[in-house]
């Protein structure tokens, strides 16, 4: 193997007076390859393998290899003399001070449980008076109304089915307003007119009229920094930008289009044949140049 190579280096060497310096840097190129490849192939040695212990590797070998490495954390300080110092005159005046910063001892916890807090009841109750006394009375001596049928429940539900469709047809085909049925109950009744106490908007009428106007018309908001702006914000500030350029760019050929138009109007108005050529041919030339 070894006397090819010699032989292959030889006749190398002989052709190298009539190789051109391409086919040098080929012939180069090829044998760094080579070389890689046996590299690859042979076994790697023991400190590219990872965590090595001291029974696979020959003895004394990693006097001979530089094993140390760059740490990414911050080193920790060095203690000099100054901060030495500092830190003696600092824990001198705090003993002198008084000021020992000791832990706090936690508070103990009291077995008992906590006193529950009843809730109290603040919104107005819809019975009268007469009406707690009258429940109460009748709890106390077994006075208690029977309960309802399985057909007087059905009726019950069946009449409040009823008012609401009532209700619902009477806002439809009235062209004015019909005020809700009366509901028999407890209420307080002010001295005012009839008029104010029934609702102006009628019962079938749509969310939007109903809306505050700053709920109509909102305004833009707190203007972002360019570092906050989202991907969509970018994008609809992009399209903004388009839509302006477009508008502005049609306008602009739109006032050229009438400047040119009284520009021939005035050109058709003079004497000639030839001012009439020179006109079409101005006005096929601000087509193209408007089309374009």
């Amino acid at each position: 193997m070894d006397d090819a190579q010699k032989d292959d280096s030889n006749v190398d060497g002989q052709d190298d007076g009539t190789r051109s310096a391409h086919e040098k840097q080929l012939l180069q190129i090829q044998s760094e390859i080579e070389q890689m490849e046996r590299e690859n192939m042979e076994p790697k040695s023991w400190f590219m393998q990872g965590e090595v212990t001291a029974a696979k590797r020959p003895k004394n070998s990693a006097l001979e290899v530089d094993l140390d490495f760059e740490h990414n954390a911050k080193p920790p300080p060095v203690d000099t003399q100054e901060m030495l110092v500092s830190l003696e005159d600092l824990m001198k005046k705090r003993i002198i001070e008084g000021q020992f910063d000791d832990v706090q001892r936690a508070p103990s916890l009291s077995s008992k449980p906590p006193r529950e807090l009843k809730e109290m009841d603040e919104s107005k109750s819809k019975k009268g008076l007469a009406e707690i006394y009258e429940e109460e009375y009748a709890q106390k001596t077994g006075l208690a109304p029977a309960p309802l049928t399985f057909s007087d429940e059905h009726k019950k539900e069946a009449t409040i089915l009823f008012k609401k469709l009532c209700t619902k047809l009477d806002a439809l085909s009235h062209f004015h307003f019909a005020p809700k049925p009366v509901i028999e109950d407890m209420s307080i009744q002010a001295n005012v007119p009839a008029l104010a106490m029934e609702e102006i908007a009628p019962l079938a009428v749509s969310d939007a009229a109903m809306l505050a106007p700053e709920e109509v018309f909102k305004g833009k908001g707190d203007i972002k920094e360019e570092t906050e702006l989202t991907q969509e914000d970018r994008k609809r500030r992009r399209a903004s930008k388009k839509r302006k350029f477009k508008a502005e760019t049609a306008k602009e050929k739109r006032r050229k289009f009438v400047k040119m138009q009284l520009l021939l109007n005035l050109m058709r108005k003079q004497e000639g044949k030839t001012h009439l050529e020179l006109a079409q041919n101005f006005e096929e030339d601000i087509l193209k140049e408007l089309l374009d």
